[in-house]
Parts: structure tokens; C-alpha cells; sequence
């Protein structure tokens, strides 16, 4: 309940909104602490529902072997991108070069994909999908499709003005958690301009 008490004129007291506000910020920030756990879980649902699929269809080398989100980000970077290098992938991902290497390796190793050098250029390393990985990607995208299609129709209920503000929110949201894993500013400003000038 606002208080009115000393002020004469009736209006709310300013300590009043300002605690209102910080409520309303504070339950904001719960409720993304919230979405993130129900990321983390969609993701382990999605990990889940690849590795069922996979081994449905027969890929028994596949049982003892688990498959992150982030591998078929990688793999799906990969066959979408031509002359895919770690450095084309981690900028394409926005992920290290360190990690990209990592993921790589792994994902040889499962035989999902492999590594290439062009006749004229032996020193830059590309990569390929394997029939395996091949596989992962048309089923990861299979996946994707049906996420997608229950997106739009949550969307579509929303007017055209809200959809502005959810997607002016959610890039200012992006800048946020990019500046709290320490971006560069510059970039940010740049990620935020283009994803603006971009509706």
C-alpha cells in the first residue's frame, strides 16, 4: 500500500516508488534466475531426446556416449559454414578458441567428425561431419524445427508493440549477461546495435 501520510499534494511519497521499483527489479532478476534453471533443464531434455533418437535408429556406437548441447552447436556450425576452421567456428559461436579445440577433439574421437588440410594450405586445420555427425545434425534439427514451431505459437498471441519490447528486453538481457561474463563493451555496443537495427 502507498503511503500518502506526509505528503500534502497526495502523491505517493518518492521513498515509496523507489522501493516499488527495486521490488519490481528484484522479482524481475528471480524470474530470469528461474528461466535459467528451465534452460539448463530444456537442454538436458534436448541432450536426452538426440541420444533416445540416435540410438532408436540403430547407431549402437552411441549407447556409452554422451552428447552435449554445445557438440551439436559445433556440428551444426560445421556443416552450415564451408571451410569451417576453430577460428570461424568460436567466432560464429562466440566461444574460445581453447574450447572449440577441446570440443573438436572429442568430437573426432566419437567419429562424428574430421580434420582436413587443403593441398595449397597445410598449415590451417579445417573440419568436416562423418556420416555419424551428419546424422546428429538432421536430428538436432528436426529438433530444433518442433522447438521453434511451439515458439511461434507462443509468440502469436502478442501484439506487434510487444513483441518490440520483448525483443528490445531480451537483447538489453544478452548485453547484461555478456557484460557480467566480462565482454568487451565495444562488442556489446555492437551486438546490441546490430540485433536493433535488425527489426
Amino acid at each position: 500500500m502507498l503511503n500518502f501520510g506526509n505528503n500534502p499534494a497526495g502523491e505517493p511519497c518518492q521513498s515509496d516508488s523507489m522501493q516499488n521499483r527495486e521490488k519490481k527489479i528484484q522479482n524481475l532478476i528471480s524470474e530470469l534466475e528461474v528461466l535459467t534453471y528451465q534452460l539448463n533443464d530444456l537442454e538436458e531434455y534436448e541432450k536426452q531426446s538426440l541420444e533416445n533418437v540416435l540410438l532408436e535408429q540403430g547407431h549402437e556406437e552411441l549407447r556409452n556416449v554422451s552428447i552435449s548441447l554445445m557438440e551439436c552447436h559445433v556440428i551444426d556450425c560445421i556443416e552450415r559454414n564451408a571451410m569451417s576452421n576453430t577460428t570461424a567456428i568460436a567466432k560464429k559461436l562466440n566461444i574460445t578458441k581453447g574450447g572449440i579445440s577441446k570440443i573438436t577433439t572429442k568430437l573426432i574421437k566419437k567419429n562424428m567428425i574430421e580434420a582436413y588440410r587443403l593441398t595449397n594450405n597445410q598449415k590451417e586445420i579445417y573440419y568436416r561431419l562423418k556420416p555419424l555427425g551428419r546424422k546428429v545434425f538432421e536430428l538436432h534439427e528436426i529438433l530444433h524445427k518442433e522447438a521453434k514451431e511451439v515458439l511461434n505459437n507462443f509468440f502469436s498471441v502478442y501484439s506487434q508493440d510487444e513483441l518490440e519490447f520483448a525483443s528490445r528486453f531480451l537483447a538489453d538481457v544478452n548485453v547484461a549477461i555478456r557484460t557480467t561474463t566480462g565482454a568487451k563493451p565495444d562488442v556489446l555496443n555492437n551486438c546490441q546495435s546490430d540485433i536493433r537495427e535488425e527489426k
